[in-house]
């Protein structure tokens, strides 16, 4: 009878330890926009506001466990990480990755690896286990070509992440025809000089690149502005513009200068002074996050969730 009743018991508790262990806390008990109200302008450029996003202690302890990840433009630099054409036939949707390293790597959505055949946006997040060689879902950004470059069918490098339109015509409607027509408006808006129509050559368009600096300068210091950031928002005219949330600072703080130009080109490309209020901001923050149970559902259609293992890593709102 003890016997039964231990089991059951160990039972009951495992239960409760994977319930705890998917829970991954992304709720408004836990999370909060921090406002600079010391500092209003921080981290305001022009038409872009950002507010930092900061976990608590409960928030950090259900993440406690989640281990070391590297960033997909670091593993690609050092060669920890190979990203080619799919083997067997190249298509346009996927790609292959491999992990030559002891690492576990983190590849994120939005990012644009250029070379192969054509330059491609990563279609979701991805974790790359060490010694792994996986598939991976991926958009073209580059309509004009359809050949191997001076990398032949390897991606040498990133560019950092595409523009909120093309992120979230990917993530959200997941329709390449839309990737394309949102990565054309960004060239044609910036006059940007480009033979085969890649978002890489909107990045090295000197007049979009002393833009993007002038931007980059004012916000790149977000993430180590204060203890505990593990997302952000940002703000352009009247509306929130984009929203991206993960589950550690370590995670949050190696996307961000990737993820940032997201945000700078919607401002660039779309943007407007911002006239949104703190108080806007917290009332669309409070209704995103009010009940964790139903975030995947507010996600559809508007945003991104990640999840692996059961855990939400990375949330992104467009």
């Amino acid at each position: 009878m003890l016997h039964a009743r231990s089991s059951r018991f160990a039972i009951a508790t495992l239960f409760a330890l994977i319930a705890l262990r998917g829970a991954a806390q992304m709720n408004a008990e836990n999370l909060a926009p921090a406002f600079a109200t010391d500092q209003p302008a921080r981290f305001i450029c022009e038409k872009l506001k950002l507010i930092p996003i900061v976990g608590n202690a409960t928030y950090k302890q259900a993440y406690k466990d989640m281990g070391k990840y590297v960033p997909m433009n670091k593993a690609l630099q050092d060669g920890r990480l190979k990203i080619k054409e799919q083997e067997g036939g190249a298509t346009v949707n996927t790609l292959q990755a491999t992990n030559a390293s002891k690492d576990t790597i983190y590849l994120m959505q939005g990012e644009v690896v250029v070379g192969g055949k054509q330059d491609r946006m990563l279609a979701q997040d991805v974790i790359v286990a060490p010694g792994a060689t996986i598939n991976i879902g991926a958009f073209c950004v580059e309509h004009g070509r359809w050949q191997a470059g001076s990398t032949g069918h390897e991606f040498k490098g990133t560019i950092g992440v595409v523009g909120q339109q093309a992120r979230k015509a990917a993530a959200v409607e997941k329709e390449q025809t839309r990737v394309w027509e949102e990565v054309a408006k960004d060239i044609k808006k910036n006059e940007a000089q480009t033979s085969s129509g890649s978002y890489a050559h909107l990045m090295n368009d000197k007049e979009f690149q002393a833009d993007r600096q002038r931007y980059r300068e004012k916000l790149l210091g977000l993430p180590a502005s204060a203890a505990g950031i593990v997302g952000v928002i940002a703000v352009s005219g009247d509306k929130v513009v984009g929203l991206d949330v993960f589950a550690t600072q370590e995670l949050f703080a190696q996307a961000y200068p990737q993820l940032v130009d997201a945000y700078i080109a919607e401002a660039l490309n779309n943007g407007k002074p911002v006239t949104m209020t703190d108080a806007q901001v917290r009332a669309y923050f409070t209704g995103l996050f009010n009940d964790e149970r139903q975030l995947e559902e507010k996600s559809k259609g508007k945003g991104y969730l990640f999840k692996s293992s059961g855990r939400k890593y990375r949330l992104s709102m467009f």
